[in-house]
């Protein structure tokens, strides 16, 4: 009879578990489909990093435009400039162009006496397209940077994101795990009181099982306060302004095909790419210098006749760098020495990514064998079990020996969720190298 009653708690507690809601503290959890994929996406659409770097995007093609307008564009200005030089002891007339040779003031051959100016300036430079080809692949190559660093961050993010998420998803499966366990004691409880009121059993083992459901409902109130935690870490990380608490979805990862050549490495060619263009740009300088220039306005040394001063002039302007201590030759060798730098270093992390996937495949796959070696030994555990409540019903054992069985039997649960959490945690930490 007891078995029969023991077996229809069972089947009971099966179907309560599928269709009850778990209770945190005193709060009732929401429903709805909080999976990975939807805390993954909230953190992405969050993150102020990647926003910074779509921006820096932007800015980086307006800097472009600034290129040209500062090398290809016509610039065109108005000056004017008033020069004031008197001459004293020239019979009273401060300002002249032909002081007397008593006067005292500059050497009118400098200073022609003054200057009255107001021009029109338009300037152009010529045989630049060196220098606009080495700006314009300086800004390809900024914008792949920060299209490397959004792809990257994003990447780190998800994995940081996964990493809480069954971090938090090992909380709830605690949770879950001692409310299955305290249905079990529920059960086993009211047919134990049964028992003792019709004299089968005895009145301490109804004791012992009631202690220790208490001790279950306090472990199990400490497990959903780290849940509780753990979740509102979670939301910290993507950004989500709320406080709901929402029961989480289960998720089993899965490691990625290997990946013939890192992402990682994409960095240095970026790198490597930077150093070759500032050489560029700075070997620019030694091609001709071509500026044509055309100004008009009026442009006098004094203020007779002003209204006949006013002209115009064009012309070209050549500078052609012959000497400067070899210093092409100088930054050649420091852009050497730098692509050496960075060589060595897409080496050395070259060979630490493939170090990282080689022990996190013996990892896993460690861990996979242990979880194996868990679930068979709670199959046998569950036999004993069932043993065990035989011989607890026909008096052969105590109520105490039953109680230490069951607390085995969830300790060994308990590390096989923990052993599972480190397997995905294990997938998660290869697939992020792995990229």
């Amino acid at each position: 009879m007891i078995k029969k009653l023991l077996s229809n708690n069972v089947k009971e507690f099966t179907m309560l578990r599928q269709i009850l809601l778990f209770v945190l503290i005193t709060t009732k959890l929401a429903v709805g489909q909080y999976n990975l994929d939807y805390f993954t996406s909230r953190a992405i659409e969050n993150s102020p990093l990647l926003k910074e770097y779509k921006n820096l995007q932007t800015v980086n093609q307006i800097q472009k435009k600034i290129n040209s307008s500062q090398n290809s564009s016509f610039q065109v200005s108005l000056t004017g400039n008033y020069l004031f030089t008197p001459y004293f002891n020239n019979h009273g007339d401060l300002i002249t162009t032909d002081p007397s040779p008593e006067a005292i003031g500059y050497d009118i051959n400098i200073f022609d006496g003054g200057l009255y100016s107001a021009q029109l300036n338009v300037e152009q430079n010529l045989f630049n397209g060196k220098l606009m080809g080495a700006l314009n692949s300086q800004v390809e190559i900024q914008d792949k940077y920060y299209q490397y660093q959004l792809i990257l961050e994003r990447h780190n993010l998800e994995k940081e994101i996964t990493d809480q998420y069954l971090n938090t998803l090992q909380f709830l499966r605690l949770i879950q795990l001692s409310q299955e366990v305290a249905t079990n004691l529920d059960e086993q409880l009211k047919l134990s009181r049964m028992m003792v009121e019709k004299g089968f059993t005895k009145t301490q083992d109804y004791l012992l099982l009631k202690i220790e459901s208490k001790n279950l409902t306090v472990y199990t109130s400490e497990a959903k306060q780290l849940y509780r935690n753990s979740l509102f870490q979670l939301y910290n990380l993507c950004g989500i302004q709320d406080t709901t608490l929402v029961e989480i979805q289960p998720v089993k990862l899965s490691t990625f095909k290997a990946m013939p050549t890192s992402n990682f490495i994409k960095k240095y060619e970026l790198d490597s790419l930077m150093t070759v263009n500032q050489q560029l740009l700075f070997e620019t300088k030694y091609r001709p210098q071509l500026l044509a220039f055309f100004n008009t306005g009026v442009n006098a040394v004094e203020m007779q006749n002003i209204q006949q001063k006013f002209g115009m002039s064009a012309g070209l302007n050549l500078a052609l760098s012959l000497y400067d201590g070899n210093q092409k030759h100088l930054t050649r060798q420091q852009n050497l020495i730098n692509q050496k730098i960075i060589n060595d270093y897409r080496l050395f992390f070259e060979n630490n990514i493939s170090l990282q996937r080689k022990n996190l495949e013996s990892r896993i796959d460690s861990l996979q064998k242990n979880i194996d070696v868990l679930t068979e030994q709670i199959q046998d555990y569950q036999t004993l079990l069932e043993i065990s409540a035989k011989q607890l019903e026909q008096g052969n054992i105590s109520m105490i020996d039953h109680l230490v069985l069951w607390r085995n039997f969830i300790n060994l649960r308990k590390n096989t969720i923990d052993l599972e959490v480190k397997y995905q945690l294990e997938i998660n930490n290869y697939n992020y190298w792995n990229w």
